[in-house]
């Protein structure tokens, strides 16, 4: 044992183990990718994280904003101090150095396998993991600059001129904060509005704009352009004419992070809760803002990194405010934080109220309903750095109009200030739903606009008149132990909503005087029912006690439902996310423990390109099938008899690329121009790099055209040419590619368009291919994307026969391989494999058939599989050097 061991064994008991069980507990606790890291490189940043949470309740319970930011800062810290002292003392002892935050309790660290060994012993670190990467959400266009007194539409749209103009609010009072690029704090839309304006002609940046990367120097900045059009949306107005934001009474202060490091985001979050003067010192949490606009994520809607920190907002009465991101229109695109059930995430819309392309959708993988509310979007007309005004179009847009909205609120109703769940409701309750089911959601809210579009002015009126009080209680169950989670509805003129803490308590701040019924309800248990009544600026109690309700384990076998029948690896969740499961990817085969009396459960396949199922948990055994979705990507299943969609960054199987200049297709946007064509999701691309002639072909994989019910070709496309500089055509190939004829070349620029084109000339033809052609091409500002090639005039989504493989890629010492890239030869179908060596692919035909297993650090491998058709088929492979 070292000297950093031994150091950590007089602070650590659990270490008295032995050394397979050390392995064991940090292969447990650690990110499988950060163990690749250390085992590749010798060290890592590591962060370390703990175990439990703080107890806000006396945030909860204090009564004005900066008693509830006092007293939630006090308690975010007593419990980092608490959770992370043994490991601190050991680090300090064995003289380590490390980065502690009290706001979301962690560690960074920088250590080898040792340290990770050590650290993990602990029993009160919980994980361990990678150094932790956002994303901002960018906007889907490049920026275009506007006259000064332009008018924007997006304010006017969501009413907020009427909210000024018949009620005299502004958001005089409120203060909106801004984690995002920066902001240029002097431009004329936004000076007056900046809190560090003295108004004498001085500015004081102490405790009004946070440098988190220290990029700006002595006075506020902005990184991009992002910032500062976003904070004009909330804001904005220039005295002129130029009335750009929604509340141009309120004041805004803004922090710069915008980078990818997860450390300057907790930094700004965590800042936000208590500002500090610019050495970062004497920290005030009465000069936190009431709002936080945010235009950032992270892949994946069920990220926890950002979790802590926007529990220390909730406790310290912050409205927390989130773009949903730009990865629409695909379903279950929503990612986190915007996704957790404690924030409001903003879809997009445009001019004329429908959902913008772009604008991602929900469900999350609980099944919950995200976005919460749309917002105006696209081309939406702000402040740009320089003193300029432009337009931009995102989720990013849309957001900011929301965070202006509540700040509308806030002055309309002061007793809004601290409190999300009235916020929440009033927002949600005044929006103008929208109805669109394309990716599910309730009878109240769909997973496209949530409950609808911004309504500014209904919502600064939503909250009714009349004496009002509170409630408070205590949620236990049958033997007197807390309950969390558990949701209570007050169902009166005005409803409100609860949801217990972790020692099971509540508080709603405000309901209106009189009876209220009241629903209790958490999963697992018996739904309480009852009556409260609320006096005038008095506190009714009421308290719940909950009975457990009898279980019954539920199995069942989850299937392909669109033709090949095989097993399918799933998640099998309860429609809330309370408990879940995976099925054996083999035999798709599950068993839960449920509540008697039926639950809906949510599944997702494993494999994309399938749709999300909700059934009923009403018998014993299920038999659970699963649709394609209408993309038709799912493994094995392709348009009959062509057709794709291009949803991958590759090119998709059996398509070939031949390239003959100085860039070729490609499918992926390295400009960000986004998905011009009437398609959507993914793209093929073609645009010069400048500098030099294209003359690069798309060709498809041969197909029946005999078999077409239609000899017709159609493609949705977005072509930008200078004839004859840049052309574009179609040629068709009778005999699987060996000579060409055309059957269709652009004539001038066709934008956003669907193209069809006439086949019968070669209807006869069974080994057919199709050829893109994209040539004499030079000037980079010119380009080609298609999209939706299909073939027969009806997208027939049918199966191909063969059958899926799966299983693991290991090295020579037993030890998974990540990154391999496992190949069926015959079809070119491939996989590749995770950080547990875990791969899948599909492979077409049935019976023995060989494979290609290829990583450029531990090797090769080749070898035979039986694959059984419509069936899922193990193989394991271990690679030699």
């Amino acid at each position: 044992m070292g000297a950093l061991s031994a150091a950590f064994a007089g602070a650590a008991p659990a270490l008295a183990q032995t050394e397979t069980d050390a392995t064991a507990l940090m292969e447990q606790k650690t990110d499988p990718e950060l163990l690749a890291e250390i085992d590749a490189e010798g060290e890592a940043e590591l962060w370390v994280q703990f175990e439990g949470s703080p107890d806000y309740s006396a945030a909860y319970a204090a009564e004005t904003k900066t008693e509830k930011g006092a007293a939630a800062i006090a308690a975010a810290k007593a419990f980092a101090e608490s959770s992370q002292a043994d490991v601190a003392a050991a680090l300090d002892e064995a003289g380590v150095d490390y980065e502690s935050f009290w706001a979301s309790s962690s560690l960074k660290v920088t250590g080898d396998a040792e340290l990770l060994a050590t650290v993990t012993a602990f029993d009160e670190v919980a994980e361990v993991a990678d150094t932790p990467e956002v994303v901002t959400v960018e906007p889907v266009a490049p920026e275009t600059e506007l006259d000064a007194a332009a008018a924007g539409w997006g304010v006017a749209d969501i009413n907020a001129p009427a909210v000024w103009d018949q009620l005299g609010v502004t958001g005089e009072g409120v203060v909106v904060a801004s984690i995002d690029s920066g902001v240029q704090y002097d431009h004329p839309a936004l000076v007056n509005q900046y809190r560090g304006n003295n108004g004498d002609g001085t500015f004081t940046h102490d405790y009004n704009f946070y440098d988190v990367e220290g990029r700006c120097g002595a006075t506020p900045c902005d990184l991009d352009t992002h910032g500062t059009h976003t904070v004009g949306t909330m804001v904005g107005d220039d005295g002129a004419g130029n009335q750009i934001g929604v509340a141009p009474g309120a004041e805004w202060i803004a922090a710069n992070y915008y980078g990818s490091s997860m450390e300057s985001v907790l930094k700004a979050g965590q800042w936000m809760v208590a500002p500090t003067d610019s050495q970062g010192s004497n920290p005030d949490p009465s000069k936190a803002p009431d709002i936080i606009n945010n235009s950032w994520g992270r892949d994946g809607d069920d990220d926890p990194y950002f979790e802590d920190i926007v529990d220390l907002w909730h406790a310290a009465g912050i409205i927390p405010v989130f773009a949903a991101g730009n990865s629409g229109p695909v379903c279950n695109t929503a990612n986190a934080p915007g996704a957790y059930a404690n924030v409001i995430a903003v879809g997009a819309y445009n001019v004329s109220g429908a959902i913008a392309d772009y604008s991602s959708r929900g469900p999350v993988s609980d099944g919950r309903v995200k976005p919460d509310v749309s917002a105006p979007g696209s081309t939406i007309h702000s402040s740009m750095p320089g003193n300029r005004y432009g337009s931009q179009s995102g989720t990013s847009m849309a957001a900011p109009h929301v965070a202006g909205t509540i700040a509308l609120m806030m002055e309309a109703e002061p007793a809004l200030r601290g409190d999300y769940g009235l916020v929440y409701e009033m927002l949600t309750g005044s929006a103008r739903y929208t109805e669109d089911d394309q990716c599910g959601g309730t009878a109240e809210a769909n997973n496209v606009h949530g409950y609808g579009r911004v309504d500014a002015l209904a919502a600064a009126q939503e909250l009714p008149d009349g004496d009002s009080g509170s409630i408070a209680g205590t949620v236990t169950d049958a033997e007197g132990a807390p309950l969390a989670g558990a949701a209570l509805v007050f169902d009166g003129t005005f409803d409100r909503r609860a949801t217990s803490s972790t020692d099971g308590t509540y508080t709603v701040t405000f309901a209106l005087a009189g009876q209220h019924t009241v629903t209790v309800a958490k999963f697992g248990y018996a739904t309480v029912t009852g009556t409260v009544t609320v006096a005038p600026d008095q506190t009714a109690v009421f308290d719940a006690v909950l009975t457990e309700l009898p279980t019954t384990v539920v199995t069942g076998t989850v299937v392909d439902g669109s033709g090949h029948g095989w097993p399918l690896a799933a998640t099998v969740a309860s429609a809330g996310g309370e408990v879940s499961t995976e099925t054996d990817p083999l035999t798709g085969r599950f068993e839960l423990t449920l509540p008697t009396g039926g639950v809906e459960l949510v599944v997702e396949a494993e494999y994309g390109g399938y749709q999300t199922v909700r059934v009923q948990a009403d018998a014993a055994d299920l038999r659970i099938e699963v649709p394609v979705a209408e993309s038709c990507t799912a493994p094995g299943y392709t348009f009959d008899p062509l057709g794709t969609g291009f949803e991958s960054d590759t090119a998709p199987v059996g398509w070939t690329v031949e390239n003959r200049g100085p860039a070729p297709w490609i499918f992926h946007d390295p400009y960000n121009q986004g998905n011009r064509t009437p398609g959507s999701g993914g793209f093929a691309f073609a645009r010069p790099p400048g500098g030099g002639t294209m003359d690069t072909d798309l060709i498809s994989p041969v197909f029946d055209l005999s078999s077409a019910p239609t000899p017709v070709l159609t493609f949705a496309t977005d072509f930008t040419g200078y004839l004859p500089h840049s052309a574009a055509e179609v040629a068709i190939s009778t005999d699987g590619g060996q000579t060409w004829q055309n059957a269709w070349e652009a004539t001038g620029s066709i934008r956003d368009s669907t193209v069809t084109v006439d086949l019968s000339a070669w209807a006869g033809a069974q080994e057919a291919r199709l050829k893109f052609h994209y040539y004499h091409a030079y000037m980079s500002g010119y380009w080609w994307q298609i999209d939706d090639v299909l073939v027969g005039g009806t997208p027939d989504c049918a199966p191909i026969p063969g059958g899926l493989v799966r299983g693991t890629v290991t090295d020579q010492s037993g030890a998974p391989v990540a990154g391999a890239v496992v190949t069926h030869t015959a079809s070119g179908h491939h996989g590749v494999s995770d950080a547990d060596g875990a791969y899948w692919t599909f492979a077409t035909g049935s019976g023995s058939t060989q494979f290609s297993v290829v990583d450029a650090e531990s090797g090769s491998a080749t070898g035979s599989v039986n694959v059984v058709a419509d069936g899922v088929t193990e193989a394991d492979f271990t690679l030699s050097p």
